[in-house]
């Protein structure tokens, strides 16, 4: 048995009244764990935060206890803007090494949260998140540094030093830069996702 706090990634109903939760662990990397009608996490959607206790009996983890600690209510949320991070988080955890603790990711989804919920920084915060997944798991183009922006060229230097709520709120981040962001993640998620 062990304690973990996770990032919700999928609720996939069974029978009778289990679920299978995909949850991106801090501790754990991705883990699958069952749960039972009476022990589900009902209010919990896609991209919320949990705390849970897990028991392991051969090959099968069960969510003993759970409890909420970063709600997600899709409703009035801009459910792109955090769908695409989490489809990300997925996609980065079928090639990496399982087992291993990821905790910067998990760290950086965590810290990005309040961002997401907030149309005015929903779409920076998705794109610096893809941007510095993608890049500090390794997955590239070719890069033609001539065609980049000198903002850019500073951002993608730094993204993997510093905490991505320092450049959410970046006067230099305009619509331009976002836009040469977002097509570079496109190029390079369109191959894993």
């Amino acid at each position: 048995m062990f304690t973990t706090e996770a990032i919700l990634l999928k609720k996939i109903p069974i029978r009778d009244g289990e679920e299978l939760h995909e949850l991106f662990t801090r501790d754990f990397w991705k883990i699958r764990a069952w749960t039972k009608k009476r022990k589900q996490i009902a209010s919990a959607d896609h991209g919320s935060i949990i705390h849970c206790v897990i028991s392991t009996k051969g090959s099968k983890n069960t969510v003993e206890q759970s409890s909420i600690k970063h709600m997600i209510r899709t409703e009035g949320l801009d459910y792109l803007s955090l769908l695409c991070p989490l489809l990300c988080v997925q996609s980065i955890s079928l090639f990496c090494p399982a087992g291993n603790p990821h905790t910067q990711i998990y760290s950086d989804y965590t810290a990005l949260l309040p961002f997401f919920s907030d149309s005015e920084w929903s779409e920076r915060a998705k794109e610096l998140f893809v941007m510095k997944l993608l890049k500090s798991h390794g997955i590239g183009w070719n890069r033609n540094e001539t065609d980049e922006s000198m903002i850019f060229r500073k951002i993608y230097k730094n993204i993997d030093s510093y905490a991505i709520g320092a450049f959410v709120k970046l006067k230099e981040l305009d619509t331009a830069i976002l836009s040469e962001i977002r097509s570079i993640n496109q190029i390079c998620m369109s191959q894993y996702v």
